[in-house]
């Protein structure tokens, strides 16, 4: 029989941190569009949903693909979605649909999840 404190506690996959963070800033998104006039629905908000939930996908994809070529090739494409979102709120709060203090705490996210996203393609790079 195996020794409990022989067990070694395996950490988290880094990636998957990725997709929470990803995640919390998407139900921040969430949030910032309930606040959006009911004339953009199907115009910014619905661009925005679109973009979130197609980088979100790209994500969880990456976190389970095995081919390095294909996890490098989604990792790129999230991050090209991830500009498209900050570009979208940033029209958001340049046509005062999103407030700055919302804006400025989406950045942050932002700036979170790019830096993490950066890092996971750099270690799939190598």
């Amino acid at each position: 029989m195996e020794d409990e404190s022989k067990k070694v506690e395996r950490k988290p996959d880094s990636s998957m941190k990725v997709v929470q963070k990803y995640v919390d800033m998407a139900k921040y998104v969430y949030i910032i569009l309930r606040n959006f006039p009911r004339s953009e629905k199907y115009t910014l908000a619905a661009d925005i949903r679109r973009d979130l939930w197609e980088a979100g996908t790209m994500l969880e994809r990456a976190s389970v693909v095995p081919a390095k070529s294909e996890k490098f090739r989604l990792l790129e494409q999230a991050d090209m979605k991830l500009s498209e979102l900050k570009f979208l709120i940033r029209m958001g709060m340049e046509l005062e649909f999103v407030p700055f203090d919302k804006y400025t705490n989406f950045s942050g996210y932002v700036t979170e999840v790019g830096r993490m996203l950066g890092g996971w393609l750099k270690f799939v790079r190598q």
